[in-house]
């Protein structure tokens, strides 16, 4: 899913502001629920190998059989160019899909520019405080809530136990003891394997990265009362982040300009002993090799204070109403169905954290339990919610930082220097 939503907001800053023509305020779009005819055909655009096939016929079962006489139709979309596509059908009532599927971090902007109707009034009824909250906030706009968590996947941390055990080093607790573990590993060398390192930490990796950040409470951005945004990568959290990201790749990491494919395939250098340490999404799992899986122990991303997990970015997919939709009615009461318990453990028992974090006991039991995976979830933090952080990502403004930051270039000039980068594109009118 990270990689699908690079293509998206990629596609976004081609695009510009992404889909301008789409504001509730022209033609006949609203962001009202109401309205509509009492019998129609509810059109509902999902992503390729986004929703499991027993979800799908649930969700048009169940609303043609509460709506005799309606149709749900189901069209499934690819990630590849979908921005575009969406620029130019939202924008029209006669095109326009009525239920829409979009990568989360690019919700924000959708948002922002009224191409979803308001789905405040139904909040409490979908899930309120239940649904993942870092995808609530992105998906907010104006104190109105334009789009709500679909799905999404948990980032874990995988470490070859064994060796930790024959090092002596004990489950790290905080992000300070993740470094000292990662160096203490690597000094131990319990395999005596030449050019071993305590972790694989590819800089290309920018979710990751960021996670370094998002636990010490800081972001890339934040928005001001005025309304602007001011670059916060020049602040005491987040350096604090990058002076132990440096530490590690000074003393005990692989692969810090490993490219974003190598990056994308972390189990490679951890089956073959390379490294004691890897980050990787929860299906890396079914990658890590039977010899290595039976000596491996799974974490979250740890806390800068003992307790708890820390906070990591969580890929995936919200969901809202189209505003130039005409069955708006009907769509709110697809929408429902979408969120009932049996849609959201269909959607669980694919992999993915389900929308409502409630139902997440329903994901399989893996090396991340469920519950671990909720907790991740709902710790979570996403980029900035503003209209042009699209912008931001596609023109490699954060994937340029990290690459400079672990080429060992200074800190505290790239975190200057990019904080006025950011702070050019989001204030953009």
């Amino acid at each position: 899913m990270d990689a699908k939503i690079v293509r998206t907001t990629a596609a976004a800053a081609a695009a510009g502001l992404l889909v301008a023509g789409c504001s509730a305020g022209s033609g006949s779009g609203s962001d009202s629920l109401s309205g509509g005819p009492k019998k129609g055909t509810v059109r509902v655009w999902f992503m390729k190998d986004s929703i499991p096939q027993p979800a799908q016929d649930h969700l048009k079962s169940q609303f043609e059989k509460q709506h005799p006489g309606s149709t749900l139709k189901i069209e499934i979309q690819q990630w590849d160019d979908i921005v575009a596509k969406l620029q130019t059908a939202m924008a029209s009532e006669k095109e326009t899909p009525d239920i829409v599927e979009i990568g989360n971090t690019t919700s924000s902007t959708f948002a922002s520019i009224g191409a979803f109707a308001d789905l405040s009034p139904i909040y409490q009824e979908l899930g309120g405080e239940k649904l993942i909250p870092s995808f609530v906030k992105a998906g907010t706009s104006g104190g109105k809530k334009y789009a709500l968590p679909l799905y999404g996947g948990a980032s874990v941390i995988y470490y070859r136990k064994d060796l930790f055990e024959k090092a002596h080093v004990a489950q790290p607790r905080t992000l300070g003891e993740l470094v000292g573990a990662a160096q203490k590993v690597k000094a131990a060398n319990p395999d005596k394997r030449r050019n071993f390192q305590g972790i694989y930490l590819p800089a290309s990796d920018n979710h990751f990265m960021e996670a370094w950040i998002f636990s010490q409470g800081a972001n890339y951005a934040k928005r001001n009362s005025d309304g602007t945004w001011k670059g916060t990568l020049d602040t005491p959290e987040a350096k604090a982040g990058f002076a132990m990201l440096q530490q590690l790749w000074k003393t005990a990491a692989l692969g810090a300009q490993d490219s974003s494919e190598q990056g994308a395939a972390p189990w490679v250098p951890y089956n073959n002993g390379e490294v004691a340490i890897m980050s990787g999404r929860t299906f890396a799992e079914q990658n890590i090799s039977a010899k290595m899986k039976k000596n491996t122990a799974v974490m979250a991303i740890p806390p800068v204070e003992p307790g708890g997990v820390g906070h990591s970015f969580s890929g995936g997919s919200s969901v809202g109403i189209s505003a130039k939709s005409q069955v708006k009615s009907l769509s709110q009461d697809a929408l429902k169905l979408i969120y009932s318990k049996e849609f959201q453990t269909k959607v669980a028992a694919q992999g993915w954290i389900p929308g409502n974090i409630a139902y997440a006991d329903a994901v399989p039991e893996g090396m991340a339990s469920g519950r671990l995976q909720q907790q991740i979830a709902a710790s979570s933090v996403l980029t900035p919610s503003a209209e042009n952080w699209a912008v931001v990502q596609g023109n490699n403004i954060p994937a340029d930082f990290w690459a400079q930051l672990a080429r060992g270039e200074s800190a505290e000039k790239l975190a200057k220097a990019t904080d006025g980068k950011i702070e050019e594109v989001l204030n953009k009118k």
